[in-house]
């Protein structure tokens, strides 16, 4: 029998709010792609964005750690006021925010192992070499490529990769992780193991998670709640559940080819 929803991702564990985006507006000369976005993230839960592509999904990602700067709205981080820090202000917070890059952004000339350092020496972490080590092996073993540490980008898969860097998003023990289609240009087999992992890592290291995507199996395994990006706005909030169930048209066709 097939696994429920329910069992895959837990309840919401907590009413304390980690992120929380009002009135939201990203305009690229007359193109509107963000027109009054809303949306709250709870400590321990996974929401997923969805949306078509071309929607806005990865700039509204990108304005939550500030590489795009909005042109209305607030967002609130961790209790901070994002588009109000100054620049040695956002960089001390944006440790405690992971981004999984949909490409995996991987440094090529590296090897895993200096990848995963990187990090580390990036933003200033207080930790020596015996612990810098320690991380490494930690993450290493927590995505199963402890063998991978000494090869490069481009003698992994691309769901190696893919995994890789879920390890280099984590060495930094962020609370909120960013996730930009995890899946895609993964086979269905790939896709669904690292959204297993994504789960299993986030009940290790209590994370919060967005997940960026179009792909409804992903919501299905992963999601507390979705929220419908659609002309700029959150349009429908709910669980995959009651996605499913609804009548309104424009979910429905999520659901087209599932």
């Amino acid at each position: 029998m097939e696994e429920s929803h329910a069992a895959r991702v837990s309840a919401r564990p907590s009413q304390e709010k980690v992120l929380s985006l009002r009135g939201l507006e990203l305009a690229f000369g007359s193109n509107k792609v963000l027109r009054g976005f809303d949306l709250d993230l709870y400590r321990g839960e996974n929401v997923m964005v969805l949306g078509k592509s071309g929607s806005g999904k990865s700039v509204l990602i990108k304005c939550i750690v500030r590489l795009l700067m909005p042109t209305g709205g607030s967002i609130e981080v961790l209790g901070h006021d994002l588009l109000g820090l100054d620049q040695e202000e956002l960089d001390h917070l944006r440790v405690r925010i992971g981004f999984l890059f949909q490409s995996s952004a991987l440094y090529d000339s590296m090897t895993v192992e200096q990848n995963l350092r990187f990090p580390l020496r990036r933003h200033w972490m207080a930790t020596t070499p015996g612990e810098a080590e320690a991380l490494v092996t930690e993450m290493l073993a927590a995505v199963g490529l402890a063998h991978t540490r000494s090869l490069y980008p481009s003698e992994l898969s691309g769901g190696m990769k893919r995994r890789i860097a879920l390890a280099r998003t984590l060495i930094l023990k962020p609370e909120i992780v960013l996730y930009d289609e995890p899946t895609t240009g993964l086979d269905p087999i790939t896709g669904k193991e690292i959204v297993e992992l994504i789960l299993e890592l986030q009940k290790t290291y209590g994370t919060s998670s967005i997940i960026i995507s179009h792909d409804l199996h992903v919501a299905r395994l992963a999601a507390n709640r979705i929220a419908l990006l659609h002309e700029g706005r959150n349009y429908a909030e709910g669980t995959y559940e009651e996605f499913r169930a609804s009548q309104d048209p424009l979910i429905q066709n999520f659901f087209i080819f599932m």
